[in-house]
């Protein structure tokens, strides 16, 4: 078969060779399509020794949350959570003993008995005394002092008095430890024919040691001592600290 020209086709009816722009078959007499365009040949690579440019496309920002993590707590130190607690516990005793020292207050102020001045004062200074006598000792005469204080007691709170002393005792004497109260104020908080309470503030002077190592604390103390009669004078019966 002859090869075709570029200005040539086929007749699709009848096969014959014929132009290629012709709109009818010289052979058959047959109407022709129009002639089917060519697909445009590709353009030729050249290739360059020059960089392609390449458009550069700017990348989307995409905002991070941040998830924090909660943090982990070291282990705080035994003696250091202990120290915060009793710190807590002395604040509230603090506080506690302050409350009642202002209520005993109050009620020796505005609630006390109308009664003599004679035994108002009797009983004033003997609270005084025994709360004196119970709060002082000396290491070198600690055996006379007890006895002393004792001389003053009911029978229940002189066998109290007499455990802690003996509980104490070697601890007074190796280190050479004196103590003196003085009470400074008091006021009747109630008071019968057999028994009275009086809040007593006394402050406590404790010394330790002789000579240039002696050294000394002062603590100032609360305290609602309660009296009993005992014939014609009182005794101390209890002694509860305030602050």
């Amino acid at each position: 078969m002859a090869r075709l020209k570029k200005d040539e086709r086929i007749c699709p009816f009848c096969a014959e060779t014929i132009k290629a722009a012709a709109t009818k078959c010289r052979y058959c007499q047959s109407d022709l399509p129009p002639e089917p365009k060519a697909a445009p040949e590709p353009e030729p690579v050249v290739e360059s020794d020059e960089p392609t440019e390449v458009e550069l496309v700017e990348p989307t920002v995409v905002e991070l949350v941040e998830t924090t993590e909660p943090e982990l707590q070291e282990p705080r130190d035994v003696r250091t959570f202990l120290q915060e607690r009793l710190t807590l516990l002395l604040a509230g005793a603090v506080l506690l003993a302050a409350a009642g020292v202002g209520v005993c207050w109050w009620r020796a102020e505005h609630g006390s008995p109308t009664i003599d001045e004679d035994a108002r004062t009797q009983v004033l200074v003997s609270a005084a005394d025994l709360t004196q006598r119970t709060l002082s000792y000396d290491y070198k005469s600690l055996d006379q002092d007890m006895e002393t204080a004792t001389a003053k007691m009911t029978p229940g709170f002189r066998k109290e008095y007499r455990s802690t002393m003996e509980q104490v005792r070697a601890n007074t004497e190796k280190n050479k430890i004196v103590l003196e109260a003085a009470a400074v104020a008091s006021a009747i908080i109630d008071v019968s024919e057999t028994k009275a309470k009086v809040l007593v503030f006394a402050n406590q002077t404790t010394t330790v040691g002789t000579g240039k190592a002696k050294k000394q604390q002062l603590l100032r103390n609360s305290l609602v001592v309660t009296l009993e009669r005992d014939g014609g004078d009182w005794v101390i019966d209890k002694l509860t600290a305030l602050g």
